[in-house]
């Protein structure tokens, strides 16, 4: 693999062109020892000299029996600019952890290159960079140097490195008597104190307990913040969406699809929900692809809650728009489903609990629901009927079931029709916000799916004040004066 800063394009952060990596698997071990002790032979002894069977098994070479290759990455190619945060997600062997250490110079790809611009600070496998004889002290100074700090500037961060790893006297400890959350605790404490261009995080943040996850997000944000480029894989959807603005979906080696994290999620989520095949979601893929990027929202929630003028300008909004509610039209530009062989999901629909029409327009704190229609298709001993909240990045909000409510449901008969209401108060900030639902059920230890409605409703929530944040808890306040006693 060439390693190369990138000068003639210096606002690219990392660019993998037709990386390939293929191991070879031996049959046995054997076959091991055989295949090139006969290649030696072959080299130097001439044909006209080997016997006839040896000749034959020189000759077999190329169809080997050998060994079979097995192909961890096949063709990949995408680029990464400066800043960006990019999600990489996919099942178990897809091939993330070789990108990823390709990318970072510990592995050597079978064809192609990675073009990388800039200092890398790479979390990979557990423990990689450690010597596991020396304490956390010496491979602290270990892995700092192999980051590219020198001696003296390590010296200078070391405190603020034990610190931030809060492992105590463990520190002074070979690193073979950790436990797996202290390994990560120490590796991410160097990380985010050698000030990398470019950080690669491989799962790393799915060992240690939550507060040291905490922790490690908001070291991200702040990455994130001065500008560091992120290659981050994980399988929670939440952190990918949270942090990344765009994703990269890998299946058996080869990129399924790359853009926004909401519709790599799903399309994830299809892929191992059913555990299905590429070739079952490519019809979901050509249908995003056709639909082409969507654009950011116009006005993000943050500008929405600072903005003085947001009030006036929601209202006149709300007064337009809500002049159209009759038509109802609430079919969003960013649906995703999937199943609808075994039930079908016909109509969902937003309206005030007051009993009035339905509508995609809401004040916060306002109280709503969600009136779902459903067929079955074929029998549901205990459905389970499912609806979510997510804002405009694709995270969710808010979630719940008539299982995890411990609601009573009657099964479903094939071609039954049910109506299906979800109520609450729309304890949320000013934005726009996407509904899904869905029916489900169990069948031994495998979820079936029913039909699935990704972000199949978009409603506009507008605001009643000026609060800031992601939630609306409605705080009252109370000023009290103090009378103090001489």
């Amino acid at each position: 693999m060439t390693m190369t800063t990138t000068t003639d394009a210096p606002d690219t952060a990392i660019r993998v062109e037709h990386i390939s990596k293929v191991y070879r698997i031996w049959n046995n071990p054997a076959a091991r020892l055989k295949y090139p002790l006969l290649q030696a032979i072959g080299g130097f002894l001439p044909r006209r000299l080997q016997p006839k069977a040896l000749r034959r098994r020189i000759s077999g070479l190329h169809r080997s029996p050998y060994y079979h290759d097995f192909h961890a990455l096949r063709d990949v190619n995408f680029t990464v600019k400066r800043g960006e945060a990019i999600g990489i997600v996919g099942r178990n062997g897809s091939g993330k952890s070789t990108l990823l250490q390709i990318i970072a110079d510990t592995l050597t790809p079978t064809a192609g290159n990675a073009l990388v611009n800039g200092r890398i600070a790479a979390l990979l496998e557990l423990g990689s960079g450690f010597n596991p004889e020396f304490t956390g002290r010496e491979n602290v100074y270990l892995n700092a140097g192999i980051l590219g700090l020198t001696r003296q500037e390590t010296e200078a961060r070391f405190n603020s490195i034990a610190a931030f790893a809060e492992i105590g006297e463990f520190i002074e400890q070979p690193v073979r008597t950790y436990s797996s959350g202290m390994v990560v605790r120490l590796a991410f404490a160097v990380a985010a104190h050698v000030d990398p261009d470019i950080l690669i995080v491989d799962e790393a943040l799915a060992v240690g307990d939550a507060r040291f996850q905490l922790k490690c997000a908001r070291a991200i944000d702040r990455f994130i913040e001065k500008g560091v480029t992120l290659l981050f894989v994980s399988h929670d959807p939440s952190l990918v969406k949270r942090i990344c603005r765009r994703a990269i979906l890998l299946e058996h080696g080869r990129i399924l699809y790359e853009g926004i994290p909401n519709d790599v999620i799903n399309l994830y989520s299809k892929l191992t929900a059913d555990r299905g095949s590429a070739e079952a979601i490519a019809p979901d893929i050509d249908a995003l692809r056709t639909r082409g990027p969507v654009p950011p929202p116009s006005l993000s929630l943050h500008e929405a809650n600072e903005s003085a003028e947001i009030k006036p300008l929601a209202e006149h909004h709300a007064r337009e728009l809500l002049d159209d509610e009759r038509r109802h039209i609430q079919v969003s530009g960013k649906e995703f489903s999937y199943g609808g062989q075994l039930a079908r999901i016909h109509h969902i629909e937003v309206r005030p609990q007051d009993g009035t029409a339905p509508r995609t327009h809401f004040t916060t704190g306002e109280k709503v629901e969600i009136r779902v229609e459903v067929e079955a298709f074929d029998d549901f001993l205990e459905p389970i009927y499912t609806f979510t909240l997510k804002n405009h990045l694709g995270l969710e909000i808010y979630g719940t079931n008539t299982l995890f409510r411990n609601h009573p449901v009657s099964p479903l008969k094939t071609g039954d029709r049910v109506q299906v209401y979800f109520r609450f108060t729309l304890n949320v900030m000013p934005g726009t916000y996407f509904i899904s639902n869905s029916l489900t059920q169990f069948a031994g230890n495998d979820l079936v799916v029913g039909h699935r409605r990704y972000d199949a409703v978009k409603i506009d929530i507008l605001p009643d004040d000026r609060s800031f944040g992601i939630a609306n808890l409605a705080a009252g306040i109370e000023i009290r004066p103090l009378i103090l006693k001489d």
